[in-house]
């Protein structure tokens, strides 16, 4: 009898967290070297949302 190898679910809430972490921590790195001014932090944050929730939507349809 052969077993064949069950497919992994992704991890999408860890996917969509390590997005977000990882989002913060870029924005918080740009902002302290003074890069980024804390006036587009607004629109900044929204984008990192949109990324993060189409890499979980991505992740989701590979399964």
């Amino acid at each position: 009898m052969s077993q064949q190898p069950r497919k992994s679910r992704p991890d999408v809430p860890g996917v969509v967290a390590g997005t977000v972490l990882s989002g913060a921590a870029t924005i918080w790195m740009l902002t302290d070297n003074g890069v980024l001014q804390t006036d587009d932090l607004g629109v900044t944050s929204a984008l990192l949302l949109v990324t993060a929730g189409l890499l979980g939507l991505a992740a989701s349809r590979r399964a």
